[in-house]
């Protein structure tokens, strides 16, 4: 359910966006990345232990918002011991986690790298579908015409 919330806000985001003032080639380059955006939060895992975007983030809140030192025992707080939260799964299991989790759901999904390679994914497609479509509206016949490749 998660997953249909996410995508189903995310296309109508960017139905908003086709049906705007914008020119074809800016709605065409943000709606591809509310769309690929929304597709890599909803169906995007963490590559070493398998956690949704939300779980991943605060992860990373809880680690930059714990206290540090140099050197432990040379705080002048007194550093609070809790017990060192074991990871929910092992990198060796990974796989079979991601298989265990794809054999749950009703539509079987393989969950995309919800990283920087993903980010990079997500916004290499946009710009080639705002380069497709700058060429389908004559932007590439109007450059070849001005450089006098084509009449």
């Amino acid at each position: 359910m998660r997953e249909l919330v996410i995508l189903g806000v995310g296309l109508l985001l960017a139905i908003l966006v086709v049906v705007s003032d914008l020119s074809l080639i800016p709605k065409v380059a943000i709606a591809a990345l509310i769309v690929g955006g929304a597709a890599l939060l909803a169906l995007g895992r963490a590559p070493t232990t398998g956690k949704t975007f939300e779980e991943h983030f605060i992860d990373i809140l809880r680690f930059y918002k714990r206290a540090r030192f140099l050197q432990r025992g040379t705080g002048t707080e007194q550093e609070i011991r809790r017990e060192v939260e074991a990871p929910v799964y092992s990198a060796s299991e990974i796989e079979k986690v991601f298989k265990r989790e794809a054999a749950k759901g009703v539509v079987k999904v393989r969950p995309l790298p919800l990283s920087w390679s993903g980010l990079f994914s997500v916004v290499s497609f946009a710009f080639l579908l705002a380069l497709l479509a700058w060429m389908w509206g004559g932007g590439l016949e109007a450059l070849l015409v001005q450089l006098g490749l084509s009449r």
